[in-house]
């Protein structure tokens, strides 16, 4: 039909052909992905958080070991009873003491959480300018974009973001930094 081409809506442009109209090369998914893995086992749990069940055996079997032991250096006398209990005592308050000032950190793990911000979002979630800059830029291109900001979490410590830019059933990782380091950023 001659009309045809009136109504047809025009094709979808992908990712990567924005990309090259931009003349920009993305952050690849394997260094994304290698990056993700090395800060998982970097900011992973602590040996004794790993270790919690065994810790928390061993310290309530040492307090009675530790009275049971003075006891029996004294021989068991009568007068041992006493010299028992506060040895025992003794090491709770030494437990407690550790344990509260934070000498054994119970840290746990990290994880990756990720949140789609807006444009108008990148310099309030503390985006660096070079990864922000072509974030608005492919933004102003494609307004129906959508910026996905990745973060590394430890409790609520955030550690090491990352930017990626969803169209479509496509990802791109446009940037990784830790605080104000660039660690990777699309090249234009």
């Amino acid at each position: 039909m001659p009309f045809d081409a009136l109504i047809a809506a025009p094709r979808q442009k992908s990712l990567s052909e924005i990309f090259d109209e931009l003349g920009l090369t993305s952050v690849s998914a394997t260094s994304l992905v290698d990056h993700k893995r090395a800060q998982l086992a970097k900011f992973g749990p602590s040996f004794w958080y790993r270790h919690q069940a065994a810790l928390s055996i061993g310290l309530i079997v040492a307090s009675p070991a530790v009275g049971a032991m003075a006891g029996a250096a004294q021989g068991f006398t009568p007068h041992s009873s006493a010299l028992a209990v506060a040895s025992s005592f003794a090491w709770m308050c030494m437990v407690a003491l550790i344990a509260g000032t934070g000498l054994i950190k119970l840290r746990a793990g990290s994880h990756w959480e990720e949140r789609f911000i807006t444009a108008d979002q990148l310099t309030e979630t503390r985006v660096p300018e070079p990864i922000a800059r072509i974030a608005r830029s492919v933004t102003r291109k494609v307004p129906e974009v959508d910026l996905v900001l990745g973060e590394l979490k430890r409790e609520s410590v955030v550690l090491d973001p990352y930017l990626l830019i969803e169209f479509g059933d496509e990802r791109v990782c446009i940037g990784v930094w830790d605080g104000d380091e660039v660690i990777a950023c699309a090249q234009s």
